[in-house]
C-alpha cells in the first residue's frame, strides 16, 4: 500500500510527518533520512555548541514511541538515488524501493566548500559535525570561523564565552549582511569585539587548512578553522524525478507543489512562490503547509496558500535578535530605542508600510511586527 514518502528527516520532513497525522492523513508516512536516528534540533548544534549537551536525548525533537503512537515509519541512513515520477517510486542507496501518493522533498541544503578550503576543514551541519568541531576547538585552543553569517557568528560567540581566543572572517563589508540592515551588523560586530572576538571584515581567505586561514593580504590566521560559508540545496532527488530546478532550489507554487504531479518541496531546498530563507522557523513552517497541501489535494480539496512571514532568531551573549520579514529590503531603516543598551526595535518600510525588522532584547515586539506584517499577508499567526 502506497502512501506519503517524506524525503529528508530535519525539522521541515519531521514536522510534515507530524502534521499529515494531525490533518487526518491515515494512509503510510515514510521519512526517508541519511542521518542515523530519528530527528533532532539542529539548532542546539551552533546557538551553545561548546557548553550544548549534545546527547540523543538532550536534543531529539521527540521520542521514539511519539513516532510509533503516529505509525509515522523511518528509514534512516539511506539516501534517494532515483524517482520515477510515473511509477510513483522511488530507489534508496540500499536497493529498496517505496512506492508513495504523493512525495515531499525536504533534503536540506550541504555547505559550500570552495575550492581553496582542505577537505578537512569542518563544516557544521549535522551532530556528528558538531562533535568533531568541540574536540578541534579544544584542542587547538581557540577557533577560526570563516564566515560572518548567523552560524559563523553563534559558532564565536559559544567559543568566545568560554575565554578561548576566536576570530572571525568575513569576506564581505559586514557580517550579517544578508540578513539584518547595516546598524545591526555593527551592533553585532561591536558586541563580538567587546569580547574580545577578532572580526575581520573584508578578510578575503585564499586558502584554509585545518589549523588556519592564509588570506590575501599575506597573513596566516591560526586555530581550529571551521568553515560557515552558507549552504547549496540538495536538489539530485528532483533533478531525477524532472522537476523544476534553479541555482537556489527546487521551484514550488504558492501551495508548495513542484512541476511534477504529486511531488511537493519544503524547507531550505524550497525556492519561488514559497521562499524559506534557510531558517528553522521556515522549515518548520513550511513542513506543516506542505503536509496541508498533500492532504488537501490527496481528498481533492483547495490547497491553502502558503504566506507565513518569514522569522529567525539568535542568541548571543544572552542577547535575543529576532528577525521577522524582509528587513534588508530597500526601504527606510528607523530605530526605537538604543543598540548600545541591547534594547532595540529596527524597522524597514517601504511605501506600502512594513518590509521588516530585527528586535535586539525585545521579543514581546517582534510577535506583535510578525502579527502586522501577517495581517498585510493574509496569513494567520
Amino acid at each position: 500500500m502506497t502512501g506519503v514518502v517524506i524525503v529528508g528527516s530535519g525539522v521541515a520532513g519531521a514536522t510534515a510527518a507530524q502534521t499529515l497525522r494531525a490533518e487526518g492523513c491515515t494512509g503510510p508516512v515514510t521519512v526517508v533520512g541519511a542521518e542515523a536516528g530519528h530527528p533532532y534540533r539542529r539548532t542546539a548544534l551552533s546557538k551553545d555548541l561548546l557548553a550544548a549537551d549534545l546527547s540523543v536525548e538532550r536534543i531529539r525533537l521527540q521520542k521514539p514511541e511519539f513516532w510509533a503512537d503516529r505509525d509515522i515509519t523511518f528509514v534512516s541512513g539511506v539516501a534517494v538515488t532515483d524517482v520515477d515520477p510515473d511509477a510513483r517510486t522511488v530507489t534508496l542507496s540500499d536497493g529498496r524501493s517505496l512506492g508513495y501518493r504523493a512525495l515531499i522533498l525536504a533534503t536540506g541544503g550541504r555547505p559550500i566548500r570552495p575550492a581553496w578550503l582542505h577537505d578537512d576543514v569542518p563544516s557544521l551541519r549535522t551532530v556528528a559535525d558538531a562533535e568533531r568541531i568541540r574536540a578541534t576547538i579544544t584542542d587547538r585552543g581557540g577557533l577560526v570561523v570563516i564566515g560572518g553569517g548567523l552560524i559563523g557568528l553563534e559558532l564565536a560567540a559559544s567559543t568566545a564565552a568560554t575565554g578561548l581566543p576566536v576570530t572571525v572572517l568575513e569576506a564581505g563589508e559586514k557580517v550579517l549582511s544578508r540578513v539584518v540592515p547595516p546598524a545591526v551588523a555593527d551592533y553585532l560586530a561591536d558586541l563580538h569585539r567587546d569580547r574580545g572576538v577578532q572580526v575581520r571584515c573584508g578578510a578575503r581567505v585564499i586558502t584554509a587548512d585545518p589549523s588556519g586561514a592564509d588570506l590575501d593580504d599575506g597573513t596566516r590566521v591560526t586555530g581550529a578553522v571551521v568553515a560557515a560559508l552558507g549552504m547549496v540545496p540538495n536538489v539530485a532527488a528532483a533533478q531525477s524525478a524532472g522537476a523544476l530546478v534553479e541555482r537556489s532550489g527546487i521551484v514550488v507554487d504558492s501551495c508548495l507543489r513542484t512541476s511534477v504531479d504529486g511531488i511537493y518541496a519544503a524547507g531550505d531546498v524550497a525556492t519561488g512562490g514559497a521562499a524559506c530563507g534557510e531558517h528553522w522557523f521556515g522549515a518548520m513552517d513550511q513542513g506543516a503547509a506542505v503536509a496541508r497541501s498533500v492532504v488537501a489535494d490527496l481528498d481533492g480539496r483547495p490547497a491553502p496558500v502558503y504566506a507565513e512571514v518569514p522569522r529567525a532568531w539568535t542568541m548571543q551573549y544572552g542577547v535575543n535578535i529576532q528577525m521577522v520579514g524582509a528587513p534588508t529590503a530597500d526601504g527606510a531603516v528607523a530605530i526605537d530605542g538604543d543598540l548600545a543598551d541591547g534594547s532595540a526595535t529596527i524597522t524597514v518600510t517601504g511605501p506600502d508600510g512594513l518590509l521588516g525588522a530585527v528586535t535586539v532584547g525585545r521579543a514581546a515586539a517582534a510577535r506583535e511586527l510578525r502579527a502586522r506584517l501577517a495581517a498585510g499577508l493574509g496569513s494567520t499567526v
